[in-house]
C-alpha cells in the first residue's frame, strides 16, 4: 500500500510539472502574440492559465470528458488572457490615478457579459467563462499581492473587495459546472 501512495504522488508531482510548463510556454506564447512585455502582464497572465488548468482538471476522468475538457481549454484561452487584462485598462482609460478602479477591479464587467450570453450558444457562454477564470485570477492576484482599490477605505477593506469579486467569477463557473 505504502509503494502505491508513494508511485501515486510521484505521478501526480510529474503531471503537476508538465502542467506548469505547458502553461508557462503557453503564457509566453501569449504574451508574444498580444506584445506584451511587463512583468506584472506576465504574472497576471500565467495566475490566469494556471487557473484556467485547474478549472478543466475537474473535467479530466473519463475519455468522453476528456475531449470536451480540451475543446473548453482552447476555446477560453484567449477570452481567459482578456479576462486578465481587462481590470488594467482603467490605467488606459482614466490614468494610473485610477488605477484598481473598483468598477474595473470587480466581477460587474463579467456579470454583464453573462448576462448577455445567457440564452446564447454553449461556446459564447465558455467565452464568457473563460474571460470569467481570467478576471478572477487577476482580482485574486492583486488581493493577495497588491490589495490597494482606489475610493475604498484600505486595507482589509480593499483585499475583501478583490477576493469577493474574484470568488464571486467563479460561482456560476462552479454552478454550471455541478449540473
Amino acid at each position: 500500500m505504502k509503494k502505491r501512495n508513494r508511485l501515486r504522488w510521484q505521478q501526480i508531482l510529474i503531471v503537476l510539472g508538465i502542467s506548469l510548463g505547458i502553461a508557462i510556454l503557453l503564457n509566453w506564447a501569449i504574451l508574444k502574440l498580444f506584445g506584451q512585455k511587463s512583468a506584472e502582464r506576465a504574472e497576471h497572465s500565467l495566475v490566469g492559465i494556471v487557473l484556467l488548468m485547474a478549472y478543466v482538471s475537474r473535467f479530466v476522468e473519463t475519455q468522453e470528458t476528456r475531449l470536451g475538457a480540451v475543446a473548453f481549454f482552447l476555446l477560453a484561452l484567449i477570452p481567459c488572457y482578456l479576462g486578465t487584462v481587462f481590470p488594467d485598462l482603467d490605467i488606459t482609460l482614466l490614468g494610473i490615478g485610477a488605477h484598481r478602479n473598483p468598477l474595473f477591479h470587480s466581477s460587474l464587467s463579467f456579470f454583464v457579459l453573462l448576462w448577455l450570453v445567457r440564452r446564447q450558444s454553449v461556446i459564447l457562454q465558455g467565452l464568457v467563462f473563460g474571460y470569467g477564470i481570467g478576471l478572477s485570477s487577476h482580482l485574486l492576484w492583486d488581493a493577495l499581492f497588491y490589495g490597494d482599490v482606489r475610493w475604498l477605505p484600505g486595507g482589509m477593506v480593499d483585499r475583501l473587495w478583490l477576493a469577493g469579486n474574484g470568488l464571486a467569477c467563479l460561482v456560476p463557473l462552479m454552478v454550471r459546472s455541478q449540473r
